[in-house]
């Protein structure tokens, strides 16, 4: 086993288009890192330059102490598993999982042992003498793996593994994923656009827009401490909600000003105290930062907490928690990094449409209870200590 090194390792294609710029990342002996980002960010042309399939057009990429640019892909030993499966249909399983074993020439003796002690890993043992065929998504995605490991690679490779998959066996799979490297212990890298997947599976998650990596963090450390405005987009569903504010000073304490200055919201110190950049701005814009799961019932924070007067637009009932969408007069921040972190061309042709009228609906996440009926107006309560905020020219985390 090895680790994988990126050393300002670029890409740039005989048409001239830079797919990766200076990518740098560590990944450790054993650990499991996921690459995730937008369609088109280039997190499977970095897949793909490890597995020897792209060419590198600057830098240096390591696997272990080896630089490998030039080496071709079965000279590097890893294991790939595609989003396809590419699993052969005329053979068994048993001869998928061996073949890459039997073209290197493996006594058939090792082949076997290594079959059966993968397919006892993946609970493939019955399953051994179908053909692909004769299996379903998930267990042709186990057979997929299993072929991976009875290489025994230094490293597995994952280009979105699980796209095929329907949404309850995707949930099952990855847990399966997870507890599967860790059991191994191989570096693993996985590509997904899934930021859910990514969240729940890696030691490690490496956010990458327009071929520049982002931020590399644990998941927790991604999901609290953002460090631009477009990871914090991302990262998270529902999304955080993000708009225009501006910061003041008033009676020794700091405020936020939304709804064209007609809501102050009280900002504590906790906050400050994360985020010390914000409290030079007074008087000047910020960009804020909301999750869903910070809104709280009235009666939960203190007065200067409460956003008072807003008009619901959907509530979603989703058993375990419950969706409150509601109007705003704050508007949107509308870039072109806003635009990458939403990954849907209508929803941010919604968004500019809202930020044209001048505001924008928010999601707040409550526990179940007695629901608010749309089109009425409710207080909503907000934990303050848990204000992200951001510059709104560079996108930087006001750290």
């Amino acid at each position: 086993m090895a680790g994988v090194v990126f050393e300002d390792v670029q890409k740039v294609y005989p048409d001239g288009t830079q797919a990766i710029f200076d990518l740098s990342l560590q990944i450790e002996d054993g650990e499991f890192v996921i690459l995730v980002g937008p369609s088109g960010c280039g997190k499977s042309t970095a897949l793909r330059m490890v597995a020897g399939l792209e060419e590198i057009s600057g830098g240096k990429l390591y696997i272990g102490d080896q630089v490998v640019n030039d080496l071709s892909p079965k000279e590097r030993d890893i294991a790939m598993v595609f989003q396809s499966y590419a699993l052969y249909p005329h053979m068994s399983v048993a001869d998928n999982m061996g073949f890459a074993l039997k073209l290197a020439k493996t006594p058939k003796e090792e082949i076997d042992r290594r079959v059966n002690d993968a397919a006892d890993i993946l609970g493939l043992t019955e399953y051994l003498h179908r053909k692909p065929k004769a299996l379903s998504g998930g267990q042709r995605q186990r057979v997929a793996m299993g072929r991976a490991i009875v290489r025994s690679p230094q490293a597995f490779l994952m280009d979105e593994p699980l796209s095929n998959l329907d949404a309850k066996l995707r949930v099952q799979m990855r847990a399966e994923i997870a507890a599967l490297q860790n059991r191994l212990g191989v570096t693993t890298v996985y590509v997904t656009h899934d930021q859910i997947e990514a969240m729940t599976m890696g030691d490690r998650v490496a956010v990458l827009m327009r071929g520049k990596l982002q931020q590399a963090d644990s998941p927790q450390t991604l999901y609290n401490e953002p460090k631009n405005l477009f990871v914090a987009g991302f990262i998270g569903s529902p999304s955080m909600n993000i708009a225009q504010a501006t910061l003041v000073k008033a009676d020794g304490r700091v405020w936020i000003e939304l709804d064209r200055g007609q809501t102050r919201l009280l900002v504590p110190d906790a906050a400050l105290d994360r985020y010390p950049g914000a409290a030079q701005r007074d008087g000047g814009p910020v960009a804020i930062g909301m999750r869903p799961e910070h809104f709280a019932p009235v009666d939960e924070v203190a007065p200067e907490q409460i956003w008072r007067d807003r008009e619901v637009t959907l509530v979603e009932m989703l058993g375990a928690e419950m969706l409150v969408h509601f109007r705003t007069d704050t508007p949107p921040i509308v870039t072109d990094d806003m635009k990458e972190a939403i990954d849907d061309d209508e929803a941010f042709e919604e968004l500019k449409r809202q930020a044209a009228s001048g505001g924008q609906t928010f999601t707040a996440r409550f526990e179940p209870g007695n629901p608010p009926k749309s089109g009425t107006r409710i207080d909503v309560g907000f934990r303050t200590e848990r204000l992200h905020f951001f510059d709104p020219e560079t996108g930087l985390a006001l750290r």
